[in-house]
């Protein structure tokens, strides 16, 4: 029996059991696949964050070694 439209929770039950079951592996492979590109994005995120941390304390150092060079 085809469920015409689409499969909410309310209208599951009326599946049969084995496409009941294809129905949630490929609900919990699109999920798998989301929360993957998130973490993603995240480590992206946190790799730009630590080059921009990682370049403005090279900056600062070297401001730090041209004042000590001044005074000399």
């Amino acid at each position: 029996m085809a469920i015409s439209g689409k499969i909410t929770r309310f209208n599951m039950h009326q599946l049969p059991p084995y496409e009941r079951m294809q129905q949630m592996r490929a609900r919990r492979a699109e999920a798998a696949a989301i929360v993957q590109k998130n973490a993603n994005l995240a480590n992206g995120f946190a790799t730009i964050q630590q080059n921009n941390t990682q370049a403005t304390g090279d900056l600062i150092s070297k401001i730090a070694m041209q004042r000590m060079s001044k005074r000399v």
